[in-house]
């Protein structure tokens, strides 16, 4: 579609939002809907969302938590639309999560999206991202910002998820605890229970807290070969300073003993046996044990003039022994950096305006072995290396964001950003001749900027348009892998740029009525394919450029007081623009669908806590997702999929204690599909299935203010 067509497109689109938010006006007998919350913090500075250029959508702990399980980030980002998170089941190797495609290369763990907890990044300076340290159960909120942003937090931005675990302001002492465990419904003899508590104590007498949770997930999954052992440790202070200075302190640990890895399937297998694991993946024990502790301390001060300013200092230590079917990896991780912004009010004669500038610094050094296993005993690493390095990854990105009001209703925000982000390799594994020096290094560099505008027509509505560049280095893993079988790093692998355009609308029409609609586009140059000669080891090639294009809605609707449907889709024409390759034969892909991702997502949520019910409610979820490729070449497509899930419950007191027994079956209709894929996967093993019906109870006890 040519550029003039594009953006007509998105006008036309844009259009029938006002009259469908009109026709959706009732008399107002039932409860107000209430707003998101004014201001939002994922743009690096406080700002009303209301003059926000972007897609942003948040979500509550309610959202987030509310008699869940609270396995992983699936559940919360179900019904933010353009978000797309596929379930492995698969605890070794993390759910795979992208935003508007970006994210969705990843064969474990996250890529292309920006993580932060409470402000510190969980995503390395590469560009990979670890979840092993969250809690969801602890979580106050989170905010995620659809599309480009490398303007504000340089590589791998294609997206940003903010969480936030913000201790409360207490009176006294308060203890929460929560208890919830489950049965596979087709494998009756394998459980999982999970336990949670925090507690929240006042300190200094100002508003200070501190808070500590602990928990623990014991699971046992429907496959073979897919229990996990998860142990968090999460502690928070926060100290309120003098004039306008407060002090926020975190340590997390996460520790997972276990979590064993059950492979992907063949379809021949998936049809005979989806519960079965590969034998290779029974041999080898396949899996990971990991350890990792991060900490970090945030000074913030907020002047009287509307500025304000944050420091933050981190650091993060993490041990992984991870046999997979092919080599024994033994990885020592170190990770530190710091954060700095300024915001600070710069009137241009009569217009407001803000200026924010900042920079940050984060540095990664990962000891890296991999060891062949043993000739006599295949099951059994041997002590002979075939990869020892010692690798650093250095990131600086300093940045500048400009927000100018040229009127109350209308805002205009651009930023630039400078990357420098240098990687290094020194090969500790030398025997000539057969194994010369891998030692180098590569340096990446990327200037990204934005540009976008803000319209509020009304009070109640807000029209956005925006454009950005972001990039993407490959990761120290994807550079590691090299196909030749050395050491050092692959040379002729490249860093992914995109240009990103987006229209969108957000509002609410009377007050049961809130919607949010955006249209956009990334045209994506060197593009970061994965593909598997042996699995499971990947290997990383670029393609010339690809192009995402969609479409997100969400609607919130009170149908009366005390019950609500809320529904979110997301619309993808992802495709290849231009894509060679030569294996065997040689590869023309210009125009074919990215695999991975499906065209259409659709979520509804539906909940009813009538009045009279006192304090019994009720939740529907139905999810939707039509088929899609598994390879770039093949034309073997996943099955269209629907799953329902239903909670009960009941809030209330008995004896001064807060109470919410519940009970909830995932896949209430024990459908059968694959819930990811592995993109490109070697000898068709393709196929990662989701469990059956899966039916659980729990228990929150709540005492204290």
């Amino acid at each position: 579609m040519p550029s003039s067509g594009r953006w007509a497109y998105c006008a036309a689109t844009l259009t029938c939002v006002p009259f469908v938010a009109l026709a959706a006006q009732q008399p107002d007998t039932a409860k107000p809907y209430t707003l998101p919350p004014t201001t939002v913090s994922v743009t690096r500075s406080e700002l009303p969302l209301t003059k926000v250029p972007l897609s942003i959508h948040t979500l509550d702990r309610a959202d987030i938590s509310r008699a869940r399980p609270t396995w992983g980030l699936d559940e919360a980002l179900a019904n933010v639309p353009g978000v797309f998170v596929a379930n492995r089941y698969n605890f070794s190797q993390d759910q795979r999560i992208s935003i508007r495609g970006f994210g969705a290369r990843s064969a474990f763990a996250v890529r292309g999206i920006k993580i932060l907890i409470d402000g510190i990044p969980q995503t390395l300076p590469d560009g990979q991202g670890q979840l092993t340290n969250l809690e969801l159960g602890e979580v106050d909120h989170i905010e995620i910002l659809r599309g480009s942003s490398s303007a504000l937090f340089g590589n791998a931005a294609g997206g940003v998820i903010s969480i936030w675990t913000n201790p409360q302001d207490l009176e006294g002492i308060r203890e929460d605890a929560k208890f919830v465990a489950g049965r596979f419904d087709q494998r009756s003899g394998r459980t999982w229970s999970k336990w949670q508590t925090t507690t929240g104590v006042p300190v200094g007498g100002r508003g200070g807290s501190a808070q500590l949770t602990v928990s623990r997930l014991d699971y046992e999954g429907e496959r073979d070969h897919s229990a996990a052992d998860n142990r968090v440790l999460n502690a928070r202070l926060r100290l309120p300073l003098a004039n306008g200075w407060s002090l926020a302190l975190v340590t997390d640990v996460g520790d997972n003993p276990r979590a064993d890895n059950p492979g992907a399937l063949t379809r021949a297998e998936l049809l005979a046996n989806r519960n079965q694991a590969p034998t290779l993946n029974l041999l080898r024990n396949a899996g990971k044990a990991v350890t990792q502790i991060q900490s970090g301390a945030t000074v913030r001060r907020a002047t009287a003039n509307g500025g304000e300013a944050a420091f933050t200092v981190f650091g993060l230590s993490r041990n992984l022994k991870n046999p997979i079917t092919t080599a024994y990896i033994d990885l020592d991780r170190i990770d530190y950096g710091a954060r700095a912004s300024v915001t600070y009010p710069a009137p241009l004669g009569s217009l407001v305006h803000r200026l924010t500038a900042g920079i940050d610094f984060q540095r990664l050094r990962d000891s890296r072995k991999n060891f062949a296993y043993m000739a006599s005993d295949s099951a059994r690493p041997d002590t002979t290396r075939t990869l020892d390095q010692l690798e650093h990854v250095t990131e600086v990105g300093p940045f500048v964001q400009s927000a100018l009001e040229l009127s109350p209703r209308t805002t205009i925000t651009g930023g630039l950003r400078y990357d420098w982000v240098k990687f290094s390799v020194q090969d500790h594994l030398i025997v000539p001749p057969s194994n010369p020096d891998d030692s180098g290094d590569r340096l990446m560099r990327a200037l990204s900027g934005s540009l976008g505008i803000a319209v509020n027509p009304t009070s109640t509505m807000t029209v956005y348009s925006n454009i950005g560049s972001s990039f993407e280095t490959p990761t120290t893993t994807e550079l590691a892998n090299s196909p030749s079988g050395s050491g050092g790093f692959n040379t002729g692998l490249k860093p992914q740029q995109a240009w990103n355009y987006e229209i969108g609308a957000r509002g609410s029409a009377g007050r049961r009525f809130a919607y949010t609609v955006a249209t956009f586009q990334a045209d994506v140059r060197d593009a970061l394919i994965p593909y598997e000669i042996a699995a499971p080891r990947f290997y990383y090639r670029n393609a010339g450029s690809t192009r995402h294009r969609g479409m997100e809605l969400s609607a919130d609707l009170s149908v009366a007081r005390g019950v609500s449907l809320n529904a979110a889709w997301t619309y993808s024409n992802y495709r290849f623009r231009h894509y060679t390759f030569t294996d065997t034969v040689p590869h023309v892909l210009d125009g074919r669908a990215l695999p991975g991702i499906p065209k259409h997502w659709l979520n509804v949520f539906a909940r009813a806590q009538p009045a009279a019910f006192r304090g019994v409610w009720a939740e529907v979820q139905q999810t939707y997702s039509s088929g899609y490729l598994v390879s770039d070449t093949g034309s073997t497509t996943t099955s269209p999929w629907w799953a329902t899930n239903v909670r009960f419950g009941w809030d209330g007191k008995a004896g001064g204690m807060r109470l919410a027994p519940f009970l909830g079956i995932n896949n209430a209709f024990n459908h059968r599909y694959v819930g990811s894929i592995v993109i490109n996967a070697a000898r068709g093993r393709f196929y990662e299935p989701a469990p059956g019906r899966n039916v659980y109870v729990g228990l929150s006890v709540g005492a204290g203010r």
